[in-house]
């Protein structure tokens, strides 16, 4: 069924009512996480909700796994698999020639029975770009605006060849908005296009005002501890080859770390568990000084009983976790990877190692330790810091009016093309 069938969201009907538009958000994992938390806090924002139509398009787990965002019906959910089959003529022409439908033409039939205004391509990294260049065709084919949402530009990626860079690079030239979550994922977009792009914006990956209620009164009944062991915490999935795990875990094996009193925990569980396991008991680290934990909901009961955030990151968009630890009044040692530098100030809100090697992070993690005293004030700056700069308040506004405006401009282009509006 076509646009003229489908209309738009956004065009005035029945003597001048204006309805909602309607936004489809596109999601190519089905792992929930921190690369779908911009998206699923401003679809449940009470002020965003009730002015948009809200859609996701996402593989068919995701429901199960992150059912949070459609428990009050405002998204509604829609899996990769079981949209609308392609047209008769097409499935039919496939079975003669014993050909696949090509990606394109799969995303022109999700499109058409899906009608949005605007889509939202949620890009949990750099090689999602690939899987979205047939999507982006497909809006561009119908007139309809998208927006690419890049949650991690990995600092050293490239693309396969040529041919998918100039592939990435018209999908990105093509979108309306193209956001990042910080300013060197920007660079880093742009070395790895070999390209400048004239529509990026930055994007908050903030908390919401209740995370900000329960850091207040973690930050207030369980504060930093400056004498005794000192409580260091990693919050980040088990994956090495971005989160950086071993390379803490060797910073810490130094002769002048095993005197010290301190414990570790890692939590967040993942895909490389046994392998961090390994590493801490090749360091001679047992239950007593490095601890493994899984994932939990409760992340405030992690920073409760924590002094200070670890995060020895290879690779980075702006991390939800460490903006949330700050929001629950700790410092962070970081590495200088993504938006981790444009959160911590050093010597201010915590400290950041000169670069992503295990000598940078054991002399960030002395200069912190010589520091103790401090930790406290260093957790005030940095709650202080996260709710200037990370709440989410004005940002989900700012982004609200980005769609209203985008939304209204491509009915107005239909309505020049001659394309005819009506309800759905």
């Amino acid at each position: 069924m076509g646009v003229a069938a489908r209309g738009r969201r956004g065009a005035a009907r029945d003597g001048g009512a204006v309805s909602r538009p309607r936004v489809l958000i596109v999601s190519f994992i089905a792992v929930p996480g921190g690369a779908h938390n911009l998206w699923r806090h401003f679809v449940q924002d009470p002020a965003v909700a009730p002015a948009l139509d809200l859609h996701l398009l996402a593989p068919s787990e995701y429901r199960e796994r992150d059912p949070e965002p459609f428990r009050s019906g405002a998204v509604q959910f829609h899996a990769m698999t079981e949209l609308l089959p392609p047209p008769l003529r097409t499935r039919m022409l496939s079975r003669l020639t014993g050909t696949v439908v090509p990606e394109r033409t799969r995303w022109e039939t999700r499109l058409a029975a899906l009608a949005p205004d605007l889509v939202w391509f949620n890009l949990a990294g750099l090689g999602d770009m690939n899987w979205c260049v047939p999507a982006g065709a497909a809006c561009a084919a119908r007139g309809l605006p998208y927006w690419l949402v890049l949650q991690h530009a990995q600092e050293e990626y490239h693309f396969e060849n040529d041919d998918r860079t100039d592939a990435a690079l018209g999908l990105a030239r093509g979108a309306t908005r193209l956001f990042t979550v910080s300013e060197r994922n920007r660079r880093a977009l742009e070395r790895a296009l070999g390209a400048a792009l004239g529509n990026t914006e930055a994007a908050v990956n903030g908390v919401t005002a209740e995370t900000l209620a329960r850091g207040a009164r973690v930050a207030a009944e369980h504060p930093i501890q400056t004498k005794g062991p000192v409580r260091l915490l990693t919050l980040a999935r088990f994956d090495p080859t971005f989160k950086g795990q071993d390379l803490l875990l060797e910073a810490l094996a130094s002769p002048e770390w095993r005197t010290r009193d301190w414990v570790l925990t890692l939590q967040g569980g993942g895909s490389h568990e046994r392998l961090l396991q390994r590493l801490a008991q090749s360091y001679g680290f047992d239950d007593s000084r490095v601890r493994l934990r899984p994932h939990t909901g409760d992340v405030s009961s992690a920073f409760a009983e924590a002094d200070l955030l670890v995060f020895p990151s290879r690779s980075e968009g702006t991390p939800f976790a460490l903006v949330e630890g700050m929001a629950h009044g700790r410092a962070a040692v970081v590495t200088p990877v993504g938006g981790n530098d444009e959160v911590v100030e050093e010597g201010k809100t915590g400290w950041v190692a000169a670069a992503v090697t295990v000598d940078a992070i054991r002399a960030a993690l002395a200069r912190a330790w010589v520091a103790r005293a401090a930790w406290p004030a260093a957790g005030y700056a940095a709650r202080e810091r996260v709710t200037a700069r990370y709440a989410l308040g004005a940002p989900h506004a700012k982004l609200l009016a980005a769609v209203r405006r985008d939304s209204e401009r491509n009915s107005e282009r239909n309505s020049d093309r001659g394309i005819r509006v009506e309800g759905r």
